[in-house]
């Protein structure tokens, strides 16, 4: 290596050091800032300044109905006013446990005691009222309606409030990205700086494949990004759909003992049961999609998860009169997670039964290949799943993988995407070919194991 060349070699790695060193300096600082921020705005922070929102909406759905059960001779049981007071007092608790100011906690304290008077008026009222119709509003009823209308006044200073600490939350907020702003843009000229150094000394056929580098990698990282937040996101819906799910359930149960079985009420009943049933499927299945659990790998013949999927599903197939055959071609060892790939087998076996009218045949065929995978060219096992059906338009192919996108009647259009995750956590991919009137073949490309893990499964056994 010449003099030369050799100083330019010493030239690159401290240039590289040097903006190496300031990416690190860069990224702890960037980040601790953005944990900073990420710590303080969360879905419990945006919560507490909606809570005067929610105890109005609260105390008027309470008035609402005491004043329809007056109108329409209330009842003597009270059950359901002592239910509704119980569930707004647990709500003010729960928005006093959030509360950023001693001023929050202090109104909210004060609308605590103004809802223990108007229940209590609401009680009395209800059963003085009824025992005297058509006499006017009695004292209780002039004296729930004073103490509504103070839980409504005590609700707009809260609400005066909560707008104010949402100013001053929003106000730090934007100082805190204003901050984080500057310092990028700072990180950012220094980097610039440093990389045209950097560029002015890197060979130019190096050019081209750090391009694709940085192009494949930059791809990567926006999926993972988009997916993590889909995850939180998934989860925060999935919460809030669960709870009044569960309780809506809770109703059912209670209604359908009331009804005799048989009836157009219990048949009506149990609609709504499966249809609630089939949201909770919906939702779970879309958590899965969004945050799949890491496989627990284990090194298995792929024989294994071809023979016990067609265990599971020949016999249901047989009886729609579709033929489910394996060419096993190869019994290579793999690494994979047997329970989430007989879900992805499964899945890819169904859909093809599914689309072919009559009779019909689904070939699941594993052979070995050499093809690219994850940036390189490797061994891989492939998994084909091959069907006579009616193969896919081109509409249907673009949309394939979207999340809830089905051509079924009772589809979630979630099989495919978490197949693809699943696959995808294995190191793999899928691979489909289709044509209208000439069936589909999804292939799954697994990397094989490595040479060593073959070599000690084989001496172990």
């Amino acid at each position: 290596m010449s003099s030369k060349t050799k100083l330019r070699a010493t030239e690159l790695l401290i240039a590289v050091a040097a903006v190496s060193l300031a990416l690190v300096w860069a990224e702890r600082t960037a980040w601790r800032q953005i944990s900073s921020l990420r710590s303080e705005v969360t879905v419990e922070s945006f919560d507490r300044f909606h809570s005067a929102d929610e105890l109005r909406a609260a105390a008027l759905a309470l008035h609402e109905r005491w004043r329809a059960a007056r109108e329409n001779g209330a009842p003597s049981d009270t059950s359901w006013l002592d239910a509704e007071h119980g569930r707004i007092k647990e709500l003010i608790r729960a928005h006093a446990r959030k509360a950023g100011s001693p001023e929050e906690r202090d109104l909210l304290r004060d609308i605590d005691g103004a809802l223990d008077t108007y229940a209590g008026s609401l009680r009395v009222s209800l059963k003085t009222d009824v025992a005297a119709p058509g006499t006017g509003p009695s004292d209780a009823a002039r004296e729930a309606t004073r103490s509504f209308e103070r839980i409504l006044a005590l609700a707009e200073q809260l609400q005066q409030t909560n707008r104010a600490a949402a100013e001053r939350f929003v106000a730090e907020i934007q100082s805190v990205l204003t901050r984080l702003q500057q310092f990028l843009f700072l990180s950012l000229l220094g980097l610039l700086l440093s990389g045209a150094v950097i560029v002015a000394m890197i060979y130019r056929r190096t050019i081209a494949p750090l391009r694709t580098t940085l192009a494949e990698s930059r791809s990567i990282i926006e999926r993972q990004e988009k997916l993590a937040s889909l995850g939180v996101f998934a989860t925060g819906i999935a919460h809030e759909i669960r709870n009044p799910l569960t309780a809506i359930k809770v109703r059912l149960f209670t209604l359908k003992s009331s009804r005799q079985p048989g009836t157009s009420d219990y048949e009506d009943l149990e609609v709504i049961g499966s249809e609630i049933d089939r949201l909770e499927r919906t939702v779970q299945d879309f958590l899965k999609f969004a945050r799949p659990a890491d496989p627990e790998l284990q090194l298995l013949p792929v024989t294994t998860l071809l023979e016990t999927t067609r265990d599971l599903l020949q016999s249901g197939l047989a009886e729609k009169s579709v033929e489910l055959k394996l060419e096993a071609q190869t019994d290579q060892l793999v690494r994979i997670d047997l329970d989430k790939m007989k879900q992805v087998l499964i899945n890819f076996i169904q859909n093809g039964a599914d689309s072919i009218e009559g009779a019909g045949t689904v070939t699941v065929r594993a052979r070995k290949d050499r093809q690219p995978l994850n940036g390189r060219t490797t061994d891989v096992v492939v998994i084909d799943i091959i069907d006579t059906g009616k193969g896919m338009p081109p509409e249907v192919q673009k949309r394939l993988f979207d999340p809830f996108f089905t051509t079924k009647e009772k589809g979630t259009g979630l099989g495919l995407p978490i197949a693809a995750r699943i696959v995808e956590k294995h190191g793999g991919v899928i691979q489909y070919e289709t044509a209208p009137g000439r069936g589909t073949t999804f292939s799954i490309l697994l990397p094989s194991a490595p040479k060593h893990e073959i070599e000690s499964s084989s001496a172990a056994h």
